[in-house]
């Protein structure tokens, strides 16, 4: 059976009226005791008067505080089962699409193999397809950011590196040093693929270097630099917020969830930009050197 529900608008109206009558009726209540109830001015038959009144408003108000808490109670537990099942029918939908973009993905490499002469066509299916792949992937996090727990454990950095190189063969990837990670795979992939996915598409590099160092005790300062194009805007607000954009693939989404990543991590990330020279990501986390 089809269970009709309020609009939000109406829900936030009948809110604020109870609200504001709630609070109204208190507050004359508090100031009718501190000011007309003074004993020493006040006759039996005022006393009885007020009374009356006391009980018939005192009775308005507990019913209207009762019908807005069960109204709350009520309202609260809609809002949680339907978020579940739009959480529910989200990861499930996300999770069938990325099984068909994998699928797809696959079926251009094959073709891109069997053509004995280079197709710059096919080379570009499959980069809007990796593209799309992390766009997705970026949409999931986003929306278990809060709710979602990660996982803790020592993540070998040229393991996460080996397993990019096929996704950004159009970059040379050089490590400094092996370092181990404490951090969530899935996550530290991530936040590699929109570093070098910005690199490759808004900067233009053929390079990427990554310098390790240590920062303090268990702690771990990776400096991602490419030689493309730099970065022209304010870097204070790369990583806090979606940028507005005409080109919808630089609205910062990548970058804003990289930050929030390693944030649960206990990490954070800061950028520097040469001008035309090249783009350089800072990241601390935890961990080691071997």
């Amino acid at each position: 059976m089809y269970k009709k529900h309020l609009k939000p608008h109406v829900k936030t109206a009948l809110a604020i009226i109870w609200f504001v009558f709630t609070f109204s009726l208190v507050a004359w209540w508090w100031v009718f005791f501190l000011v007309r109830l003074n004993p020493d001015n006040v006759s039996l038959e005022e006393l009885k008067t007020s009374h009356r009144m006391f009980a018939w408003e005192g009775s308005i108000l507990l019913a209207a505080i009762l019908f807005g808490g069960t109204a709350l109670v009520i309202f609260t537990y809609r809002d949680q089962k339907r978020h579940e099942r739009l959480r529910f029918f989200f990861s499930t939908f996300s999770h069938d699409i990325k099984t068909s973009i994998a699928r797809l993905r696959l079926q251009a490499e094959v073709l891109e193999e069997d053509q004995t002469v280079a197709n710059p066509v096919m080379k570009r299916l499959i980069q809007d397809i990796q593209r799309l792949d992390l766009q997705l992937e970026n949409s999931l996090l986003l929306a278990n950011l809060e709710s979602g727990e990660l996982l803790l454990e020592e993540v070998s950095l040229s393991g996460l590196l080996s397993s990019l190189r096929n996704e950004f063969q159009e970059l040379s990837l050089e490590l400094e040093k092996e370092a181990f990670i404490r951090g969530d795979r899935r996550a530290l992939l991530s936040i590699l693929k929109n570093l070098l996915q910005n690199s490759v598409l808004h900067g233009k590099a053929q390079n990427v270097r990554i310098k390790v160092s240590t920062s303090g005790a268990n702690r771990l300062e990776l400096r991602i630099q490419d030689d493309g194009l730099g970065f022209k805007g304010p870097l204070g607000k790369l990583g806090s917020e979606i940028l507005k954009s005409r080109d919808t693939r630089s609205n910062g989404i990548g970058l804003l969830i990289t930050k929030r990543l390693l944030e649960k991590m206990k990490g954070d990330i800061s950028f520097e930009s040469n001008g035309s020279t090249g783009f350089t990501s800072i990241l601390l986390v935890e961990g080691r050197l071997p």
